[in-house]
C-alpha cells in the first residue's frame, strides 16, 4: 500500500517538473531565431510586423537608379522629391501584399504632396501585375520590374511587402513591413 502511495506521489512530482521544464523550454526556444519564414527573413521582429532588413535600414540612403514608370515617366533616385517620399514594395504572390496594398493605397490618397510624391514598385516574375498597377496609378508612380532591377536593387529589397519613407535627399527615415511603422514619419 505504500508503495504505491509513494508511486503515485512520485509520479506527480515527475509530471510537475515536466511541466515547469517544459513552459521553461518553451519561453526560451520564443526567444531564438527561429526557421525562415515566408519573406525569407529569420528570427523574431521587433515589433509585430516589422522586418527591417526586408530593404535599407533607417539612416541609409537608397542607390542612385533610373526606372521608367508604367505612365512612360523616368524616375531617377535617390532623390525622388523635394519632400518625404512614401516608398510600397510588392510582388504579386504575396498574401501580406495583398493586405497592405489598400493600406498604402489609402496613405497614399492622404499623402500631404500628393502623388508626386509616392512611389510604388510591383516586382513580377512574368506574371501578370495590372490588377495592382491600376489600383496604385491613380495615387503613386508605378514601377513594374523584375527583381534585383533598378528601383529594387537602389533600395535594397530583399523581401516583400516593402514599405518605407525616404527625405529629401533619399535617406530611409522609415522602414518596415506595415503601414503603421512609417506612417509616422511622413
Amino acid at each position: 500500500m505504500y508503495f504505491v502511495a509513494a508511486l503515485v506521489v512520485l509520479v506527480g512530482v515527475v509530471c510537475t517538473l515536466d511541466l515547469l521544464f517544459t513552459v521553461r523550454l518553451t519561453r526560451l526556444v520564443r526567444a531564438l531565431p527561429g526557421p525562415a519564414g515566408p519573406s525569407g527573413h529569420s528570427g523574431p521582429p521587433a515589433l509585430p510586423g516589422r522586418l527591417p532588413d526586408l530593404m535599407l535600414p533607417v539612416g541609409e540612403v537608397v542607390g542612385p537608379f533610373e526606372a521608367v514608370t508604367a505612365d512612360g515617366e523616368v524616375r531617377r533616385g535617390p532623390t525622388l522629391t523635394p519632400g518625404r517620399t512614401l516608398v510600397g514594395v510588392f510582388t504579386k504572390n504575396c498574401p501580406p501584399c495583398a493586405e497592405r496594398v489598400p493600406q498604402f493605397l489609402e496613405a497614399a490618397k492622404n499623402h500631404p504632396h500628393g502623388r508626386d510624391a509616392v512611389l510604388a514598385v510591383l516586382v513580377t516574375d512574368g506574371e501578370d501585375v495590372s490588377d495592382y498597377r491600376d489600383t496604385l496609378q491613380p495615387v503613386a508612380h508605378v514601377i513594374v520590374e523584375r527583381k534585383g532591377e533598378a528601383a529594387t536593387r537602389a533600395l535594397g529589397v530583399r523581401g516583400y511587402p516593402a514599405l518605407a519613407v525616404l527625405d529629401e535627399r533619399g535617406g530611409v527615415l522609415a522602414a518596415g513591413t506595415i503601414m503603421a511603422h512609417v506612417e509616422p514619419a511622413l
